[in-house]
């Protein structure tokens, strides 16, 4: 884990930048490959820095993206994302196709995201794993709908878990590449049937024995992520 004293000062930051990892002396499998990380509600990029140290070891060059969560809508996080998302990519003149790690709240703005991107954008990503999302909302976000919560959080009110929530009417993106979803069999603030992307969507998921913070945690996670961006299945 990061130090507490990283954490604490990660909150101070303005953010909406990312924070480059890697890659550390390989383990296995193959050479350089890029990853892009988001981070969900209320916590910052500290909070997914021991998964960026754990990808960048098997040979991944993580890109973790910082953001203030609560600031903003998430159709508003999504299009500041996509303008450095894309300014990073061809500022570092990235090769081949990416992967996508996120976590809760982070895979919505990656879907709010795709879908402002066009086709050839979605088919550069080789492989998306979602830890915990939220994309037919949680019902812990219900608690941000009234006027007073929103003039402090902008985002939670958007993953409700009523048919006219935001998280399920995000439009489908040109092209989806392949999703894994990785839920926490004691997870407590997204229940396990609201992780499954909507509308038919397509994707795998499996479940691992932990909390929904638990989900970044290499120990908890870090297997099923690198057997699906290698397999493109769990199993």
């Amino acid at each position: 884990m990061p130090p507490t004293a990283d954490i604490i000062a990660n909150y101070f930051e303005p953010g909406y930048r990312f924070h480059k990892t890697g890659p550390g002396p390989l383990r296995d499998g193959p050479g350089e490959r890029t990853a892009f990380l988001i981070h969900g509600w209320g916590v910052r990029a500290a909070s997914m820095e021991p998964l960026a140290d754990a990808l960048a070891a098997n040979g991944f060059t993580v890109f973790n993206y910082d953001y203030p969560s609560s600031r903003r809508g998430i159709e508003d996080h999504a299009t500041v994302f996509l303008d450095l998302y894309r300014r990073t990519v061809e500022r570092e003149n990235i090769p081949g196709k990416v992967y996508f790690l996120t976590h809760s709240m982070g895979g919505i703005l990656l879907r709010a995201a795709m879908a402002k991107m066009s086709a050839a954008e979605c088919r550069n990503i080789e492989a998306i794993v979602m830890l915990g999302p939220p994309n037919r909302g949680s019902i812990l976000a219900h608690l941000g709908r009234n006027a007073i919560a929103r003039r402090f959080n902008a985002s939670l009110a958007d993953m409700t878990t009523g048919r006219d929530s935001y998280v399920r009417n995000i439009p489908a993106p040109p092209f989806l590449p392949p999703v894994g979803i990785v839920a926490g069999r004691f997870d407590g603030k997204v229940a396990a049937a609201d992780t499954f992307l909507p509308d038919g969507q397509p994707f795998c998921r499996t479940v691992v024995d932990c909390t929904h913070p638990g989900l970044r945690s290499p120990r908890n996670t870090l297997e099923a992520v690198l057997r699906f961006f290698a397999d493109k299945t769990f199993r």
